[in-house]
């Protein structure tokens, strides 16, 4: 395997290596969003549909008459496809924004290896967390009248989470301790952490009353979809900033 850098401005110009971050960042959230999408129509279609016919028949014996949808079931599906799509899109400029600010400073070797790195903290950081606190419910649990309070409640988390996995790597780079007890105070640091935060945040104030293999099916396929698009995401952005070093002359594929 040749070896790979980074594009550094000492090579190329600021603007280009930012349109590179950029172009590979778009095209990654694309095909990342689109893959998730997938996965959704494919492993999470039975819960999600599931979870709508829960939802129908809660309104129709609460009020006593059929609600007719504005759109169809399908038309909403494929607007679910395209609403992952756009979050893709744009949470892969973000990502790569992210990679070309942190990606050089990290301990990896290729820009690849970087941002598979940046992909399994900010899955860990945007989604696992999140989901652990609060996790996702179908459509038919919570009450409607909390949907403000349950929204911050989610917000919180998810700042608090990505500031904890900011100031664990900054403790992690300054830290000065042998190779295996710099491991070990970074993971009891973060675990400290992540005990405060769930400690400090209230529980959901909406108590889960669908059965519980319905509402579990939906939670694993809400957290297959994401896995799917940050995976994607981070391999292909990695893939497409991959770059022979200049003083070896080879194709990364050499």
């Amino acid at each position: 395997m040749a070896a790979t850098s980074w594009a550094s401005p000492a090579t190329e110009h600021p603007t280009y290596c930012m349109k590179r971050l950029l172009a590979a960042g778009v095209l990654a959230g694309l095909v990342a969003g689109a893959a998730a999408a997938l996965f959704a129509a494919t492993a999470g279609r039975g819960p999600i549909r599931d979870a709508i016919a829960l939802e129908d028949s809660i309104s129709h014996a609460t009020s006593g008459a059929h609600h007719e949808d504005l759109f169809s079931r399908s038309t909403q599906e494929i607007g679910g496809a395209v609403g992952l799509i756009v979050f893709g899109l744009a949470l892969g400029v973000i990502f790569a924004v992210v990679l070309g600010a942190v990606g050089p400073r990290m301990a990896a070797s290729t820009p690849l290896a970087a941002s598979m790195r940046l992909g399994c903290t900010g899955f860990m950081a945007v989604v696992v967390v999140p989901f652990l606190k609060y996790p996702a419910n179908p459509p038919a649990v919570g009450d409607p009248d909390t949907v403000n309070e349950r929204t911050m409640l989610y917000f919180a988390v998810l700042a608090l989470s990505i500031l904890l996995a900011w100031a664990v790597w900054r403790f992690h780079r300054a830290a000065r301790l042998g190779p295996i007890a710099q491991v070990w105070a970074t993971a009891g640091l973060y675990s400290a952490g992540l005990a405060v935060i769930f400690l400090a945040l209230p529980a959901s104030p909406d108590a889960v009353d669908a059965p519980a293999d319905l509402v579990w099916r939906f939670r694993l396929a809400s957290l297959g979809a994401l896995a799917v698009l940050w995976a994607v995401m981070a391999l292909l952005a990695g893939t497409l900033l991959w770059r022979p070093s200049p003083e070896s002359g080879q194709r990364p594929s050499e």
